[in-house]
């Protein structure tokens, strides 16, 4: 937050800051890249989607940024 959308500095203070962002599960995977976030939960796991989505709100807040929920998505493979 605060920092210029496109900015070279942006990137790297992501990556600093969401250091410490980790699954709950060990089971679910998570990957971060530039200033984006993406859980993969598989459907056998200890820690429901809904849960590891709570915690990482409230990490989000935690540390001040913001989740833009309307490029937030759930995609559901069968």
């Amino acid at each position: 937050m605060g920092v210029v959308q496109g900015s070279g500095l942006g990137p790297t203070l992501y990556i600093v800051i969401a250091s410490d962002l980790k699954p709950l599960s060990v089971i679910n995977i998570l990957f971060k890249f530039t200033d984006d976030t993406t859980f993969l939960v598989s459907e056998n796991t200890d820690i429901d989607i809904s849960v590891e989505f709570k915690h990482f709100r409230c990490w989000a807040k935690d540390n001040h940024m913001i989740i833009n929920l309307l490029k937030t998505k759930e995609i559901v493979f069968l």
